[in-house]
């Protein structure tokens, strides 16, 4: 989170500046101003709304082309600003002033100005410490390239899940709500009614009151939830379905660590150094998790003790406590083992995500059907039948 320090500068004027931080006291510490010159910090709040409506990234495919291309251009002695200029003529798609082009210093600047994934950007800053390009592009590409396959694989159920969700919802809650008055009149509610409404017909017919005169406490807890994300995450990441896309979110992380630890530990950095680079190269609450793990090092802690359970894959935490005890060839078979078992945990869980999905939409769809049979058509066929005799 991003919050705003007020403060007088040396001429006594007033002056902010914005610092990442957990809270209100640790933006003060990282502001580095003396206390007695802070006015006040406040959560930088327009910052985050603006944050949230920034528009999408470019499609994932056309960044791993981009990389792969920027890798085989470097590869043949180009310099990242020659390789970059050349691609960015050939790809229409990459939207940037010119003046915001010339101000990128490094190969990360330029990715980020691009909006590019955020493990692009990753690895490109660890690829700046390593001094591989090349390597670091080839494998953000096919981090990307995979993960637009386990999309390509679920997207179709997942979407299907979905679209039964929204269509269900709009029956409980939407169409109730539009055809009120209709409805009370001909459910026998109103004085003139003719029908006998069961309790399925009430039911709904609450559902729509609700709608009402209730719908606008939605947005409002959809603001309310949006600045306070991580707490109602917290309690959400324990409920069924939240609890997958937890797992997956760490499965993610975890396959993220794995790649800069490899690049940077080829390159001779220790388990400190790595976390410190990963520390600054990232923010909000991943930065949080990687100051936590850099803390417990700081205290001469192993990495494997050092990364909690409920933040980072288990296979990770695993291969971590026996990393320092074999030679190199090991070490590396190792890393690979485990960005190929993050790899398959990530496809199953994206299954088991979507397979949840599809199974509560088609649940919702079938209720649908039977409340609009109970309470809608035979209320309905009922007062037909009577009018006939």
């Amino acid at each position: 989170m991003y919050y705003v320090v007020q403060y007088l500068d040396a001429k006594g004027e007033q002056a902010s500046i914005k610092v990442e931080a957990s809270t209100r006291e640790e933006a003060r510490w990282h502001s580095r101003i003396p206390e007695r010159r802070i006015i006040a910090v406040r959560e930088d709040v327009l910052g985050q709304i603006a944050f949230a409506v920034e528009p999408p990234g470019p499609d994932r495919k056309n960044q791993a082309l981009f990389m792969q291309s920027l890798s085989s251009s470097l590869s043949s002695g180009k310099t990242v600003k020659q390789s970059v200029e050349q691609l960015i003529t050939k790809n229409r798609w990459l939207k940037a002033k010119q003046e915001k082009i010339d101000d990128c210093e490094s190969l990360a600047d330029y990715l980020a100005l691009f909006r590019f994934d955020h493990f692009a950007i990753l690895m490109a800053r660890a690829a700046e410490k390593a001094g591989d390009y090349s390597h670091a592009l080839r494998q953000a590409a096919q981090f990307l390239l995979a993960r637009e396959k386990i999309k390509s694989e679920v997207s179709s159920e997942l979407k299907t899940g979905l679209v039964y969700i929204f269509v269900g919802s709009a029956f409980f809650f939407v169409v109730p709500a539009f055809l009120d008055n209709s409805l009370q009149s001909l459910m026998g509610i109103g004085s003139n009614g003719f029908v006998k409404p069961n309790r399925f017909t009430n039911i709904l017919m609450a559902m729509g009151q609700f709608t009402k005169n209730y719908a606008w406490i939605i947005p409002l807890l959809l603001l309310v939830g949006f600045f306070y994300r991580s707490l109602v995450w917290t309690v959400l990441k324990r409920l069924p379905l939240f609890n997958l896309m937890e797992t997956k979110m760490v499965q993610e992380r975890s396959i993220e660590f794995i790649s800069v630890y490899e690049m940077l530990h080829k390159a001779g950095y220790v388990d400190s150094e790595i976390v410190a680079e990963l520390m600054r190269s990232t923010r909000g609450s991943l930065r949080s998790k990687y100051q936590r793990v850099y803390a417990h090092l700081a205290k001469s802690e192993e990495l494997s003790g050092a990364l909690a359970a409920e933040d980072w894959d288990d296979s990770l935490i695993e291969a971590m406590q026996v990393f320092n005890e074999v030679d190199e060839q090991q070490q590396g078979f190792i890393l690979d083992s485990v960005k190929d078992t993050l790899h398959l945990k990530n496809v199953h869980t994206s299954r088991q995500i979507s397979k949840f999905l599809s199974r509560i939409g088609f649940a919702m769809m079938v209720l649908a059907a039977v409340v609009a049979v109970l309470g809608f058509y035979l209320p309905l066929a009922g007062a037909a039948s009577n009018v006939g005799t």
